[in-house]
């Protein structure tokens, strides 16, 4: 494989915001999911799938891009972990939305969509935060306001779990399926922050 001696940094900070913006649009078919009947489901269920598509090409392509460069402007291994943190939120998202479509759900509990909506504003500001990555200094805002969201997530998971086992105490399978979805949502909310804690990290040794 070729190395290149010239950085040629904007590369980077363009795949990671390419990369980035395919969440926005995750957490957008998730909101139309939500929105819809299982009938209607089918074309927001094959969006959402190409864009996990979409999301692990734009993975390799970081992957790619920093195999082949012998300068580069973060840590490899900073740039490995941000491209999977990325990636994870997307598959996370993604098997939310497989699962509501497989199991069929209706009528959600309301605490999903506020967890639909918290993962849309992370998904906003990590899209908003990628160009940024030249000057990390700049992002102590994002920093504190998606982990002042996660904790937010965290908060409201518990209540959510704690409604749908109140509510569905005779029905065990109902309560295992819709556990199975907020269990994802969780997961891309955690995942939003691991993108965070990985900035940071690189802020850190940029400092």
């Amino acid at each position: 494989m070729a190395f290149r001696l010239t950085p040629q940094n904007d590369t980077f900070y363009d795949l990671f915001t390419a990369s980035a913006e395919l969440l926005v649009g995750g957490s957008r078919a998730l909101t139309a999911l939500l929105a819809s009947t299982p009938q209607d489901r089918g074309d927001v269920v094959a969006t959402m799938r190409e864009l996990e598509l979409q999301a692990d090409e734009a993975t390799h392509a970081i992957l790619h891009r920093v195999n082949g460069s012998f300068i580069t402007p973060f840590d490899r291994a900073d740039i490995h972990a941000l491209a999977d943190a990325l990636d994870d939120c997307m598959d996370f998202m993604e098997a939310a939305v497989d699962l509501i479509d497989i199991y069929q759900l209706e009528a959600l509990p309301k605490g999903v969509a506020r967890q639909v909506d918290l993962l849309g504003r992370m998904a906003d500001l990590t899209a908003a935060a990628m160009p940024s990555l030249r000057e990390l200094s700049s992002l102590g805002d994002y920093l504190i306001e998606i982990n002042r969201l996660e904790n937010e997530g965290d908060r409201n998971h518990r209540r959510l779990l704690a409604k749908v086992m109140d509510e569905n105490a005779d029905n065990v399978i109902r309560v295992l399926k819709v556990k199975g979805v907020i269990d994802e949502l969780k997961r891309a909310i955690d995942g939003f922050e691991r993108v965070a804690h990985v900035v940071e990290s690189m802020a850190l040794k940029g400092a």
